[in-house]
């Protein structure tokens, strides 16, 4: 008798401090989950333009975002380089395609680098699209580039041509071809274009 008596109040008192523990917040209770703290969205534009296009090239190159730079070129993209680039990377260059652009682009990113880019040189007059496809001649990129391991700076500057295509409902860059290297502003020295670049990291 006296044992059922202590059970019963055990299990009472197991129930009170059950709905005790309920009423002012378990231990237990499942927490909010917290916000991602790693990489911050990079908010490209739509691809509606040619010059959105080319902006969106610029925040893949300031961001170090692949994904960005493989979004806004074309399937069929060409790359063509200036001729001292050629010359400095022979054969490098034969067939360079989607493929090859973008197997540059992730070695490139993944080498520890950080960028100041940017695409279109301020007196550039940005042609009207007319159709599905236009080409800008002698726009004038700038792009800074700095090893993060040592801060050490390799510059970019050049003139090129680039046409873009729409297809799908979207605009992308579908021949990109270096012309030659530009004075650097700050120094006025002749920059090398991104053929070297794109020689160096993807070539291999």
């Amino acid at each position: 008798m006296i044992a059922a008596r202590l059970f019963q109040r055990l299990v009472l008192g197991g129930a009170v401090l059950l709905l005790s523990s309920q009423l002012s917040g378990c231990i237990f209770t499942p927490r909010d989950p917290e916000l991602p703290t790693s990489g911050a969205s990079i908010n490209y534009l739509p691809r509606t333009s040619p010059r959105n296009v080319w902006e969106n090239l610029q925040l893949s190159l300031n961001n170090i975002d692949s994904f960005g730079w493989e979004e806004n070129l074309h399937p069929e993209f060409t790359y063509i380089p200036d001729a001292e680039a050629e010359a400095q990377f022979p054969g490098a260059f034969v067939g360079w395609d989607l493929a090859k652009e973008l197997t540059f682009i992730d070695s490139f990113y993944s080498s520890g680098v950080s960028n100041l880019a940017k695409m279109r040189n301020d007196e550039f007059n940005v042609p009207e699209p007319v159709g599905t496809e236009v080409r800008w001649e002698g726009v004038i990129y700038y792009i800074k580039v700095t090893n993060t391991a040592d801060n050490s700076e390799t510059r970019y500057r050049a003139s090129a041509i680039i046409t873009f295509r729409f297809e799908g409902n979207f605009w992308y860059v579908y021949r990109w071809e270096d012309q030659v290297g530009e004075s650097d502003p700050d120094t006025g020295q002749i920059l090398p274009t991104m053929g070297v670049l794109r020689g160096t990291f993807g070539s291999n």
